[in-house]
């Protein structure tokens, strides 16, 4: 039982038995009581609260254990909306969602980053606005929105510090979007730690108590989970892996350096390989690594191609691994959409190279929400800020 400051103490508790229940429903008081440690009474008094404001809900009768049945509770995903969208480096993904991350609606949009940043914000803020005229009559309605951008963030003030795929610096984007939607919390994130919160939540990331999650697409980055919390770092640059120069004399990157680990392992490099081999038909607004990878069944160039990236990616993974020894990595973005073309390089990469084996190799695996992490981790944010929040539901 925790004990300290009443108010806070009550706060605590509240959030560690709506979290119990999210996670474990159907469950019954008395499980909770015992799996918490708190006194039947404490926790009656708070289920009473969490129906009352609609978080929680009893849903029948269970199986008795020696006693009278127990009533049965249930986590309430219906009791509002969430909004999650992801700005790529060419197209918005919206998403409005249930408390479960069940997708409602969901729509994605191309763009040029050329249009400008007016414009792409402007697109943004369409988006928004046919999620939240779609959100169904729930007791909290849209309960907030999360953005997820390809850059470094400053969280707190939700501005975008440097975007260098989108050529963004210092854009107040949390500040434009809450002039639109004052009553509601709006939260900007950097993409790939989004991501990592949806696999915490939702997906790949679910059983593991620390992991990496890493976006490989146009570029990389990466999103950390420390003890089922995500880490930012003292100024958000935590996760900025892309940008590690792997190449000292190798090709210059976007950022401005030198041989950056994102110039070999993502679709950049693919696309250069591709030219550079006479390969041109693949690169055009048509190009996907999905299809490539389709293709590469029967064509050993493009397979080739794949692996080439997936050895890069597995040499850049060797940094991540060392600095976090994480339990697993969860590879999402474009490049996942290859499979075991590009995963399964990197895997033996890393084999090959790690210094102490099995012992120190983590599980590298694929995303579970593939293209739908970021937009579904933003959602994640929202729900894990206002509802959840993890200082207090941390069993």
């Amino acid at each position: 039982m925790r004990t300290g400051n009443i108010s806070l103490v009550k706060k605590m508790n509240k959030q560690l038995v709506l979290k119990l229940i999210r996670d474990q429903h159907p469950i019954s008081r008395a499980d909770i009581a015992k799996t918490t440690g708190l006194n039947k009474a404490t926790v009656s008094a708070l289920v009473d609260e969490l129906i009352a404001e609609h978080f929680v809900h009893e849903s029948g009768i269970g199986e008795s254990t020696g006693g009278r049945r127990p009533l049965m509770l249930r986590f309430n995903a219906d009791a509002g909306s969430l909004v999650g969208v992801e700005l790529g480096v060419n197209y918005l993904y919206a998403v409005l969602t249930n408390l479960n991350a069940d997708i409602l609606w969901e729509q994605r949009r191309s763009f040029r980053p050329s249009e400008g940043q007016e414009a792409i914000i402007g697109e943004m803020m369409e988006l928004i606005e046919a999620a939240i005229r779609r959100a169904p009559a729930t007791p909290y309605g849209v309960m907030g929105i999360g953005i997820g951008v390809p850059g470094v963030v400053h969280t707190e003030s939700g501005t975008v510090v440097f975007a260098p795929n989108l050529r963004w610096d210092d854009v107040a984007l949390a500040a434009v979007l809450q002039k639109q939607w004052p009553e509601r919390p709006v939260i900007v994130e950097n993409e790939a730690k989004l991501a990592a919160l949806g696999e915490k939540w939702f997906g790949a990331g679910n059983e593991f108590a620390h992991f990496v999650y890493i976006s490989a697409g146009i570029g990389i980055g990466a999103g950390v989970v420390l003890h089922h919390q995500l880490y930012r770092g003292v100024s958000g640059l935590a996760g900025e892996i892309g940008h590690h120069t792997i190449d000292v004399n190798g090709i210059r990157c976007s950022c401005g350096n030198i041989g950056c680990w994102e110039m070999y392992a993502s679709e950049k490099y693919i696309e250069r390989r591709l030219s550079e081999e006479g390969r041109s038909e693949w690169l055009d607004d048509r190009f996907s690594i999905a299809a490539m990878a389709l293709a590469a069944e029967s064509d050993e160039q493009l397979a080739r191609i794949l692996e080439e990236a997936g050895r890069y990616l597995g040499v850049g993974l060797l940094q991540v691994i060392y600095a976090y020894n994480p339990e697993a990595v969860i590879i999402g973005g474009p490049l996942a959409q290859a499979g075991e073309y590009v995963i399964g390089p990197a895997r033996q990469e890393v084999r090959k190279r790690i210094l102490v084996k099995k012992e120190s190799e983590p599980l590298i695996i694929a995303s579970k929400l593939k293209e739908k992490s970021c937009a579904i981790g933003a959602a994640a944010s929202v729900l894990e800020t206002v509802v959840l929040p993890p200082e207090y539901a941390a069993v």
